[in-house]
């Protein structure tokens, strides 16, 4: 037996549930198929539970991929735009320094907003229902683990690889794959880096207030200036989050990726000099990292240029984002709509782009799902007349 609606829904995420409450609240049958045993299990662990939803500081600049496609997409969703829309569901808002986060603080309250108002409009939700195929003739028809249905639009919001425990797989890019589009390289996004040397381990638990620069094959490519967390195998925090795709890609091309902290970036060498001569180390680093200073016999190079081998990243099960996906040359960038399917639509992290920390992935999953629904209800609405 199969079941109609006019709306699938694969995922529910940030994208998929924003899309499918924009278009049941206008009267469209929409159905989610969900394959964890809870919708917004991501949704819910971002932001350290705090859910950091948008960003009133937002631009390209903040983002990889097309750069063009990425202008376009925030020129017509704002961050007020999305703040606007979060408010319909009873999501107040709070801002701090351009960080927007729900005024709770809890990302539960954007989970639970976004669930009640499935319930108010209508939208039927299965968990624990995994799409094993999509095929199209007339309609849309969709095999699960828990029957078929059939449907007239099908929305791919399955989100990326990242995150295993939190619901990271592969599957929609196979779903998108199915239907001739590409997938790119994947690579993990906002994690730690894997460090060479027996420093970490002595040094492990430690933050320092300094810059890290990422050096690729002995050229600087990135810096970042911030609380850089020191872990036992490595190099950790938000500092080292920004630039860990970057290392990500050269370190599958083979190529020397090394970094280099600066523990007093406000002191230029000299004074770092002048001030050791004075006063020693101790006013400069972490106490765990004075002794190892003490033995180096120039104490301003460990300080301002402490280099080292990057041999990893701390890999997808612990990265936050997915660097790469299906190239956004493959939908219309006004609906998101696939160029290879009609009525086929890609949205969020499925997509290649990938944005910094900040707010900025999930305002492209808000983005695409607004510019879907929207599209959808005026295709909708031109069948009509």
């Amino acid at each position: 037996m199969k079941t109609q609606c006019d709306v699938i829904v694969v995922g529910g995420g940030a994208s998929g549930l924003l899309c499918a409450v924009m278009l049941a609240r206008k009267g469209v049958q929409v159905t989610v198929l969900e394959k964890n045993h809870r919708i917004g299990k991501k949704l819910s662990a971002t932001g350290n539970g705090r859910c950091n939803f948008t960003n009133l500081h937002m631009n390209e600049n903040c983002y990889y991929g097309n750069s063009k496609f990425i202008s376009h997409l925030l020129t017509e969703v704002s961050a007020k735009c999305v703040i606007a829309e979060f408010e319909k569901y009873g999501i107040l808002h709070r801002e701090k320094d351009g960080y927007v986060y729900p005024h709770t603080n809890q990302a539960a309250t954007v989970v639970n907003g976004l669930y009640h108002a499935c319930t108010q409009f209508g939208v039927i939700i299965y968990e624990d229902c995994e799409v094993e195929q999509i095929t199209k003739k007339k309609e849309f028809l969709v095999h699960t683990s828990k029957g078929d249905f059939n449907s007239t639009y099908v929305v791919l919001a399955t989100g990326g690889k990242a995150g295993k425990e939190s619901g990271g797989s592969e599957s929609g890019y196979s779903l998108a794959e199915s239907f001739h589009h590409t997938v790119t390289k994947l690579y993990p996004g906002l994690t730690g880096l894997v460090c060479d040397g027996v420093v970490w381990n002595k040094t492990a638990g430690t933050r320092v207030q300094g810059t890290i620069s990422l050096m690729i094959d002995g050229k600087t490519e990135a810096f970042e200036t911030g609380e850089i967390q020191i872990v036992k195998n490595g190099v950790s925090g938000i500092p080292v989050f920004q630039m860990c795709r970057i290392a990500a890609k050269a370190l599958d091309e083979n190529r020397l990726v090394e970094g280099v902290i600066d523990f007093v970036p406000s002191l230029s060498k000299e004074e770092v000099k002048n001030w050791i001569k004075k006063h020693g180390v101790e006013g400069l680093l972490p106490q765990k990292w004075v002794p190892l200073c003490k033995r180096e016999k120039n104490p301003v190079e460990f300080v301002k240029f402490f280099r080292f081998v990057i041999r990893d990243t701390f890999g997808m099960e612990r990265a936050q984002v997915t660097a790469g996906g299906v190239p956004v040359e493959e939908v219309v960038q006004d609906s998101m709509e696939s160029k290879k399917e009609k009525q086929l639509y890609l949205l969020g992290e499925l997509l290649d782009v990938d944005g910094i920390c900040g707010g900025y992935n999930l305002h492209f999953a808000w983005s695409t799902a607004m510019i879907a629904a929207k599209h959808i209800l005026q295709l909708r609405k031109e069948n009509e007349k």
